[in-house]
């Protein structure tokens, strides 16, 4: 079960992030004649999608230790955003980047074998 929320959890995360960045610029917030908030569809799923991970994560902190469960989740994460940003966005990844993304596996891979 435990693995299960994991995965929701990282697919909720990385959801949100995708729906956010997808939304562009369409978060506008201003205080000019009061208070004014609008945000756009895209963008407001986005953000429920990331309010729903923020509830999992609570769940994962109390069921995992901290030193295993957030590098591994966080550097998953990453590597997912990583990817959706090249795929979806065409971002651009440096050299660097590409070694980054390497050495996140390897840390990932280290953990969970030192866990076992």
């Amino acid at each position: 079960m435990e693995i299960v929320l994991t995965i929701v959890y990282i697919i909720f995360t990385t959801l949100g992030i995708f729906l956010m960045k997808s939304g562009g610029n369409s978060l506008a917030l201003s205080f000019k004649g009061g208070f004014s908030f609008k945000i756009g569809f895209v963008t407001f799923c986005g953000f429920m999608a990331y309010i729903i991970s923020f509830l999992l994560w609570q769940k994962l902190l109390t069921t995992f230790d901290l030193t295993y469960i957030v590098p591994i989740t966080t550097g998953i994460v990453q590597l997912i955003i990583l990817l959706m940003g090249i795929l979806f966005f065409k971002e651009n990844v440096s050299t660097l980047g590409i070694l980054g993304a390497l050495l996140v596996i390897v840390g990932i891979v280290l953990i969970a074998v030192g866990k076992k």
